[in-house]
């Protein structure tokens, strides 16, 4: 079986044809220089076009942007993407592949590949964040994910961590991601410095790197918040390990072993036994688990129609 696996970002589109072994046989990225949900759909058709030209694809995965309703495939909440909000993702896309179409949030695409292929496959209760342009998690427990009631579960961006802090988005004040997520990372130096110096992570990384003292400060107030949102999770979660990947995961080695003395400072003793992992598949995890997803749909798809 082969799928068409997208990975749309705040700033990218990754489409790759993926093989239920979960190897990838191609891929590419493209730049998203308007954030507008007609501009993502002609990018999405023109992925499916192309691979389906050249290969035999069974179904097509999405792993979008905002809560998603995976039954249905509609997006059901995007602060990201003009256009994009309400729309019937999957009934768009099948009217122009004639294939079955599975839609899920980006997030738990990215944790669905580390399970499948990747980190977290040893784990069964897993919860994972995501820090990448913002902060996105889910939680799978023996391989099936939490949605909640409204397809919500999981973002942990969205918790409150400083009741009246920065406003965001989504009309709350303090959530999380305004603190704890690569765009957080920079604005606070600018904060900090009391100018617009940064504009990506990236940059961060840069100036921390060089020994930048307030950049250190802010990864540290940074680091002090993760553990704190990760202490609250274990608390209200129990899972075996919390996952960790997003952009964020490939700078580990300067952060991963001071984030684990914090956490297990915070955390009581009868979590300590937690393990905190990182993402192993990089930036395709997204793609696996996306494909992984699609897989999946293809199975339920037969049994139904094996019972009629």
């Amino acid at each position: 079986m082969y799928a068409i696996s997208i990975d749309s970002g705040g700033t990218k589109v990754v489409g790759a044809v993926v093989d239920e072994k979960g190897k990838i046989l191609t891929k590419a990225r493209h730049e998203i220089p308007v954030r507008n949900g007609d501009y993502l759909i002609d990018v999405f058709r023109d992925i499916i076009n192309r691979y389906s030209s050249d290969y035999p694809i069974d179904v097509v995965s999405i792993g979008g942007n905002g809560r998603i309703d995976p039954v249905r495939g509609i997006i059901l909440n995007c602060g990201v993407y003009q256009n994009w909000q309400g729309r019937h993702l999957r009934e768009e896309l099948q009217q122009t592949c004639r294939l079955p179409v599975s839609v899920n949030n980006d997030c738990y695409c990215a944790i669905k590949g580390e399970l499948w292929q990747g980190a977290a496959r040893e784990y069964s209760v897993v919860v994972g964040i995501i820090i990448g342009t913002g902060l996105g998690g889910a939680m799978a427990d023996h391989g099936r994910f939490w949605h909640g009631a409204r397809f919500g579960a999981g973002e942990i961006g969205h918790m409150i961590l400083r009741p009246d802090g920065l406003p965001c988005y989504c009309g709350q004040k303090g959530c999380v991601e305004r603190y704890v997520s690569g765009t957080a990372l920079w604005n606070a130096y600018n904060r900090a410095v009391g100018e617009e110096q940064l504009s990506s992570g990236y940059e961060f990384f840069e100036r921390y790197n060089g020994g930048d003292a307030t950049a250190r400060q802010v990864l540290s107030t940074f680091l002090d918040d993760l553990s704190v949102v990760m202490a609250n999770i274990s608390n209200l979660c129990d899972p075996d390990a919390i996952l960790i990947g997003g952009g964020i995961s490939e700078t580990k080695e300067v952060w991963a072993q001071e984030l684990e003395n914090r956490y297990r400072h915070q955390v009581g003793d009868c979590m300590q036994k937690t393990k905190i992992v990182y993402a192993s598949m990089g930036n395709d995890a997204a793609l696996l688990g996306a494909a992984k997803f699609g897989f999946e749909l293809l199975e339920h798809l037969s049994s139904e129609e094996g019972q009629k």
